[in-house]
C-alpha cells in the first residue's frame, strides 16, 4: 500500500466529498477492519492555525452531542502532517444530492425526514448550541429514512439572556447565504429560531426543487431574505397543500 493512501492507521478508500478546506473520505481502520468517515483538512487549510482550531472545536461540539439523528464522531487527530476527525460512515447521500437526482425520494419520506431533523435540532438547542448552517448539504438520508445532521464547523453557543438584553451585534455574517435568517443579515444575535428559519428554507427546497430566494449577486440574495416575500411553494409544485 502506497503511503499516499494511508494516513496513520487508516486506509483511504473513496473520496466522498470535497470542500474549500477539507475532504470527506471513506476509510478503513487497518487494525480492526472497521469502516469510518474521515474529515481531512486539505494541505492549504492545514497550514492555517485557525483551520486546525476550527476542526478541533467542531469535534468537541459534536462529541458532546448524543442523538440518533446527529452524526457520531469518534476522534480527532493532529500531527505534523495531517489534521482529521473520525466519524461514523453513514451510507446515504445528502439532501442536495437527492434533490438534484430524484426529488420524489424526499417527497415520499418527507414526514419522517422532518420529524428526525427537528428532533436532532432540538437536541442541539437543548445542549445550548446553535448549528448555524442548516441546509440540504448538511442533512444526510438513507433509503430507509435514517437521517443525520452533520457539520458543526460554524456552530456557536446560544447567546445568554444578558447578551440579548444588551442587544449585542454579530461582527460577521456567518452561514450560507441561500439559507440565512433575516436577523443574521441584520447582524443581530443568532438564536434557535435562526436555525429553524434555515430549516424552513431547506424544507421549501425539498418540496419545490429550488430555494425561495435566488439573487443576481451575494448581496442581492441577502436583501431578498429581508425584503421579499417568497412565492408560495405550490407555484413550483402543485402538490404542495396550503396546510404544508
Amino acid at each position: 500500500m502506497s503511503e499516499e493512501h494511508l494516513i496513520d492507521n487508516y486506509r483511504l478508500v473513496n473520496c466522498l466529498a470535497t470542500g474549500s478546506c477539507s475532504q470527506i473520505w471513506e476509510v478503513n481502520d487497518q487494525e480492526t477492519g472497521e469502516r469510518f468517515a474521515m474529515k481531512l483538512l486539505l494541505e492549504e487549510a492545514f497550514k492555517q492555525a485557525e483551520m486546525k482550531a476550527t476542526l478541533k472545536r467542531e469535534y468537541k461540539i459534536a462529541a458532546g452531542l448524543d442523538h440518533p439523528n446527529i452524526i457520531q464522531v469518534f476522534g480527532h487527530v493532529q500531527t505534523k502532517k495531517h489534521a482529521y476527525m473520525i466519524m461514523e460512515h453513514f451510507g446515504g447521500p445528502n439532501l442536495k444530492q437527492i434533490i438534484r437526482g430524484d426529488i420524489l425520494v424526499i417527497h415520499m419520506r418527507l414526514r419522517k425526514l422532518v420529524e428526525c431533523l427537528l428532533m436532532g435540532l432540538s437536541h442541539v438547542h437543548e445542549k445550548g448550541w446553535l448549528h448555524r448552517d442548516v441546509k440540504p448539504d448538511n442533512i444526510m438520508m438513507t433509503k430507509a429514512t435514517d437521517v443525520r445532521l452533520i457539520d458543526f464547523s460554524l456552530s456557536s453557543k446560544a447567546p445568554s439572556g444578558l447578551s440579548k438584553m444588551l442587544g449585542g451585534k454579530s461582527k460577521t455574517i456567518q452561514g450560507t447565504r441561500t439559507y440565512i435568517a433575516p436577523e443574521i443579515v441584520r447582524r443581530k444575535l443568532p438564536s434557535a429560531q435562526s436555525d429553524l428559519y434555515s430549516f424552513g428554507v431547506s424544507l421549501y427546497e425539498c418540496l419545490t426543487g429550488r430555494p425561495p430566494f435566488m439573487g443576481s449577486s451575494p448581496n442581492d440574495l441577502l436583501i431578498k431574505h429581508i425584503q421579499e416575500p417568497p412565492a408560495i411553494p405550490s407555484a413550483f409544485n402543485e402538490n404542495v397543500s396550503t396546510e404544508m
